[in-house]
């Protein structure tokens, strides 16, 4: 008798870790329930971006001087070429473990690490990938520009479940680029991205949260600050993230923690005062 499909069955079906008999059971359920094949369907598509942003990283050697001293020499020969080098970039980017959306990370342990990490905190660190993947974008950072803003808006306030406000944050240097739809397990999120006239970017994301899921304070969520071992568009980057009625935020960018709780502080305030 078949077992029920459950959410880490879709996990491993969107990593292509399932036995062929119950990829087929999976297969089914997807059929009579058009939107899980969505939320798989956009979880392959996320991993495929991060994929194209990270996958060239995995191919080069390990720099020598990013290696602590007793790791140099004859160790360091061990640990040249991509499986060193995707061994480096798996630590420093074990902060990122975001569940299926981009299981390929976890090598197949996705339903553990899922487990294991709050959800709040999940969406921290989605946050975090999606600011590492759709910053770096010379050409297409967001679907739609800041010169269609009502459309924007409308647009992601209807995926968003919530009305949605645009913070003005050009006090503090940062002006609106526009935006796009991103995924989080558990729903679709809202991604707001903002730039500096000498081209830093910040990328602010709301989603719903689960019924009932406390309020909380401002919390930092940051990237591995070991040299050499991440991709330069992780460079520094960190989060603050907080959940006010229902809704999660979580603003991230390449600052310092005292500019960007700032900010953050500032779109804070714009929501309470809407």
């Amino acid at each position: 008798m078949m077992s029920p499909v459950n959410e880490a069955d879709l996990h491993a079906y969107a990593d292509g870790q399932l036995d062929p008999a119950r990829r087929a059971e999976v297969e089914a359920y997807l059929a009579a329930h058009p939107d899980a094949g969505e939320k798989v369907g956009s979880w392959r598509r996320q991993a495929s971006e991060l994929h194209a942003a990270f996958d060239g990283v995995l191919n080069e050697p390990v720099p020598l001087n990013a290696l602590p001293p007793r790791l140099r020499g004859g160790a360091a020969d061990r640990v040249r070429g991509p499986a060193g080098w995707g061994m480096a970039l798996a630590a420093s980017m074990a902060s990122l473990a975001l569940g299926g959306a981009i299981g390929w990370f976890a090598h197949g342990r996705t339903d553990t690490l899922a487990a294991r990490v709050p959800s709040v905190e999940r969406f921290a660190r989605e946050a975090l990938a999606s600011h590492v993947v759709y910053a770096p974008e010379v050409r297409h950072p967001v679907e739609v520009a800041a010169t269609d803003e009502a459309h924007l808006v409308a647009w992601l306030s209807k995926r968003l479940g919530a009305p949605l406000r645009v913070p003005d944050l050009r006090a503090q240097g940062f002006h609106l680029i526009g935006g796009r739809l991103g995924v989080a397990e558990g729903g679709p999120s809202a991604i707001l991205m903002y730039e500096t006239d000498d081209g830093t970017r910040l990328s602010l994301q709301l989603r719903h949260m689960a019924r009932d899921t406390p309020d909380t304070g401002f919390r930092l969520e940051r990237m591995s600050t070991g040299p050499g071992d991440r991709p330069a568009a992780a460079a520094g980057t960190m989060a603050f993230y907080w959940v006010d009625r229902d809704i999660g935020f979580a603003l991230a960018g390449p600052l310092e923690r005292a500019p960007l709780l700032a900010l953050a502080q500032s779109v804070y305030r714009q929501y309470q005062g809407g």
